[in-house]
């Protein structure tokens, strides 16, 4: 594992600076936005109860994709925050969902959101451990700000304080922008 860390952290760094990232003020908010919006893969997960969704069960409102696992230490930290944004911005024009790739893991997910006081409600899980590789992820956390066509406008390997004032605003400000 640490050579896989040695080896790709260069590139998961580089991501943050690539022309056309877009650079929040305050906290140390960075998330890269693309200069044009990309087409993305077909993905499908589930709820905690089982039922099916993919991402055009979220067409017509931003979503902010974070793709996050149990065994993650600043995945398991950026969750609360993450309910946070949902909570300030959640809506009709946007949405979090926090997508867990622990595969036949729902007892694991449940057991941590419980721990953490977080909304069971806003459980989804990738039963399939597909999104990563369709969605050409390889660090944990990645998080995809996805427009309301569905598509992807901008992406963020690593942690962040996503409902931090700094955030926020970004996230406004993006929801203007893309109309």
């Amino acid at each position: 594992m640490k050579q896989f860390i040695k080896r790709f952290l260069p590139f998961v760094m580089l991501l943050a600076i690539l022309p056309g990232t877009t650079f929040a003020e305050g906290k140390r908010f960075v998330f890269g936005i693309h200069p044009t919006p990309k087409e993305i893969p077909e993905i499908a997960f589930e709820d905690l109860e089982g039922q099916q969704f993919t991402l055009e069960d979220f067409e017509g409102k931003y979503l902010l994709l974070n793709v996050w696992a149990t065994w993650c230490p600043p995945c398991r930290k950026e969750l609360p925050d993450l309910q946070g944004l949902q909570q300030e911005l959640g809506g009709q024009q946007f949405q979090v969902v926090a997508l867990s790739t622990d595969a036949g893991k729902r007892a694991s997910v449940l057991r941590l959101y419980q721990e953490l006081g977080l909304d069971e409600d806003s459980i989804f899980i990738d039963q399939t451990g597909s999104a990563m590789r369709k969605l050409g992820i390889f660090a944990m956390p990645t998080t995809l700000l996805i427009d309301p066509q569905g598509r992807e406008i901008g992406r963020k390997p690593g942690p962040a304080e996503w409902d931090s004032d700094s955030a926020i605003s970004f996230f406004e400000e993006q929801m203007v922008e893309f109309e």
